[in-house]
């Protein structure tokens, strides 16, 4: 079961023959292990910011004398991306540079990026069916109603989450102090750094309340009643935890559905075990399986994909609405054991002209009516990275 290798790994070497690629996702997802064994291969030259001995060596740029170079943590320099720019411009047809980190890697996007054109952006994710069925990445599913082979993996991944290190221990204590220490280390280190320390106490009081929260209509008045700040405050935070990839949102498409709701979002844990609740950890799961394909297809140029959910004010919903160029591709609904297609899935697969999916947790199911195909998780989820 154990992947030899993560299915980006192939992708990104790849892609540093030609740039300098930027590697973005969770504390803990294996993006360190992942540079390592790549570079590893190249017999080059591995830097941690936080190492004081590779500090003094990644900000006096004695790495560009090597081919292959990894730097860890370099985006807590703040004038990280100067100096990319400059040993980029000065080296780029001899260097093969990848630098790992936090989402904050991916803040220079939003605003003038005067790296344009010098770097490609991957993101790495959580374990998925796909990813351990096979360690090479999948092209777009030519055909959404095809069943895909049986895997075996979903009980485990639904109880220990797709962060490798709990995940691989197969062990519920492991899981349980791999967790409360993640959650210490987000809150004593990440979250210091980016908000004010005597408001840590109430930031720790929002995470405790989110997974009650996962996968409804959301409220940041609510919220902001309950813990007795701003509803700016609230807002902020939630930014702060899409940041550090805590949390992912998902917006309501709106574009083709009449009388559609247009503000409330909903957001998603990426590490799905720390809900309790049998059936929202199961649509979490499912929503963290179609946003890891959306932005690893997206990445690597497959398709300019995007993830959303359908909901009109008659409180007609569907769980999730993969859009492809801007255009619906294909609905998702996520069930526990039903064997009944969900009334609302057929609406919208019919109102928007697209395919519906309903995937069920249990096993043994697969059946085609028109346009609507009701299967189990373990038959469709690994056609996704």
């Amino acid at each position: 079961m154990f992947a030899e290798h993560r299915n980006l790994e192939e992708t990104i070497h790849s892609d540093l023959l030609k740039k300098f690629v930027f590697l973005s996702g969770p504390r803990q997802v294996g993006k360190t292990t992942l540079a390592k064994a790549l570079i590893k291969k190249e017999k080059g030259t591995y830097l941690l910011y936080d190492d004081e001995e590779d500090r003094r060596k990644i900000l006096g740029r004695e790495y560009i004398q090597d081919a292959w170079v990894c730097l860890d943590e370099f985006h807590k320099f703040p004038r990280w991306k100067s100096q990319i720019k400059g040993v980029f411009d000065k080296y780029h047809e001899t260097l093969h540079l990848l630098m790992t980190g936090s989402a904050r890697l991916d803040v220079f996007q939003k605003s003038g990026d005067s790296l344009f054109g010098r770097y490609y952006l991957h993101h790495l994710h959580p374990l998925t069916c796909g990813e351990l069925h096979s360690s090479h990445l999948p092209s777009l599913p030519s055909d959404l109603y095809e069943p895909h082979a049986e895997v075996d993996f979903i009980p485990q991944l639904l109880q220990f989450g797709g962060f490798p290190e709990p995940f691989y221990s197969h062990s519920e204590k492991e899981h349980r102090r791999w967790s409360n220490s993640r959650r210490h280390l987000l809150i004593q280190e990440e979250l210091r750094e980016l908000t004010q320390v005597e408001l840590i106490g109430l930031i720790e009081q929002l995470m405790l309340l989110l997974p009650n929260r996962i996968g409804s209509l959301f409220s940041y008045r609510s919220l902001s009643e309950d813990i007795r700040v701003s509803v700016p405050t609230i807002q902020n935070w939630m930014e702060i935890f899409q940041r550090l990839f805590i949390l992912f949102r998902m917006a309501p498409y709106s574009r083709k559905v009449t009388r559609s709701i247009q503000k409330q979002p909903k957001y998603y844990f990426y590490d799905w075990s720390q809900i309790s609740e049998e059936g929202a950890r199961f649509e979490n799961f499912v929503a963290s399986h179609l946003w890891k394909a959306v932005q690893v297809w997206t990445d690597v140029g497959e398709a300019n994909l995007n993830l959303c959910f359908v909901r009109d004010r008659d409180g007609r919903e569907v769980d999730f609405l993969i859009t492809r160029e801007g255009k619906p591709w294909f609905l998702v609904e996520a069930k526990l054991a039903e064997s009944q297609i969900s009334q609302n899935l057929r609406f919208f697969s019919n109102h928007l002209g697209v395919p519906g999916i309903q995937i069920v947790l249990k096993e043994g199911l697969y059946r085609r009516e028109n346009n609507i195909l009701l299967v189990s998780a373990n038959r469709w989820l690994a056609h996704f990275p």
